[in-house]
């Protein structure tokens, strides 16, 4: 019987175990020979190259050490780099996909929770919840009559903008709310928005008609500033626009500029060209817009689904077979 595979996790501190917590690490340790970060820092190139020579799998999360070309010359049997996060584009190096080295992410996980957060944040805009928040606790006010007219999401129409990953798990938390459902992604057959209960519809169609908005499409260049000034003038009054997806594809100043007349609302997690949002931003200033600080992913205590997913995909990689979701050469390039 042949020695096991081995796996290293790169991963470290407190991050480590609440994305590898003791249960994931023993499902891994069933079926692989693991190796800690033995040093409770990240890794340099020099020491992932050390550590790397006999290990048919890495396992990495936030923070994950640079896999230059280098260290992927270093690593003969490694099959895998599972990485319990997003996007890989900053530490991996495009070696790895010439190299057949299998490269994973948790993008099925944190989609989930994306959902859920455009469907909080889309509630809480229609419901009014800021101006109510702020009167009950800066202006000691019961009632409100300057609000806008607080509102229901049931029966509403809602518009996505990209029916990738996360919408279509926001999709999948609609149907209750009974809404009628327009998608607008030209790489998505009409077949696939029927099978969630939605319909295809151009751009216009979703900004002009929808009561809710909620950008769920990939930063590329292509879509950058997709939402301009002309685009953003076509939202109807009273609609909301929620940003869980990424920053560029709203034109910042453009959108300041729309929402300073108070035309509709809007909620978003997500900001260009600058995170964290500079304290003298014009959006903390405007009373129609929630911000979050790109939050929209798992929640701390869900961080371990990430890293059981990232031991799924070495699992099915040390059988033989490739991950349903494994990144393509071609999608590495598109990526954030």
């Amino acid at each position: 019987m042949g020695a096991r595979p081995r796996a290293l996790l790169t991963a470290f501190g407190d991050l480590a175990q609440q994305v590898y917590p003791d249960q994931v690490r023993a499902e891994l340790e069933t079926f692989t020979e693991l190796r800690d970060n033995d040093l409770n820092r990240r890794f340099t190139e020099a020491e992932l190259m050390e550590r790397i020579a006999e290990v048919d799998a890495c396992l990495t999360t936030w923070g994950a050490p640079q896999f230059t070309a280098e260290v992927l010359a270093a690593a003969p049997r490694l099959k895998i780099i599972a990485h319990a996060a997003g996007t890989v584009k900053p530490f991996i190096s495009p070696i790895a996909f010439a190299r057949g080295v299998i490269v994973t992410n948790a993008a099925g996980v944190i989609a989930r929770y994306v959902g859920e957060m455009a469907l909080l944040l889309s509630l809480a805009c229609l419901r009014d919840l800021p101006r109510y928040h702020r009167a009950l606790k800066e202006e000691n006010a019961w009632r409100v009559p300057e609000a806008g007219p607080s509102d229901t999401l049931r029966g509403k129409r809602v518009g996505l903008i990209g029916f990738g990953a996360t919408g279509r798990e926001f999709a999948k938390l609609l149907p209750p709310f009974g809404v009628e459902l327009l998608c607008c992604d030209p790489v998505v057959t009409p077949a696939v928005m029927a099978e969630h209960g939605a319909r295809p519809a151009a751009l216009e169609e979703v900004l002009r008609t929808c009561d809710v908005i909620s950008l769920h499409a990939a930063s590329l260049p292509s879509t950058r500033n997709l939402l301009n000034a002309e685009r953003l003038a076509m939202i109807r009054d009273g609609a909301v626009l929620v940003n869980t997806a990424r920053g560029a594809l709203i034109e910042m100043e453009a959108l300041v500029k729309e929402l300073g007349k108070g035309r509709f609302r809007a909620a978003l997690d997500v900001f260009d060209p600058e995170e964290p949002l500079p304290p003298d931003h014009p959006l903390r200033g405007l009373p129609n817009v929630i911000l979050t600080p790109h939050v929209s992913g798992p929640v701390p205590t869900r961080y371990w689904e990430m890293g059981r997913q990232a031991v799924e995909n070495v699992r099915t990689v040390l059988s033989g077979g490739v991950p349903a979701g494994a990144i393509t050469a071609a999608q590495f390039e598109t990526m954030a």
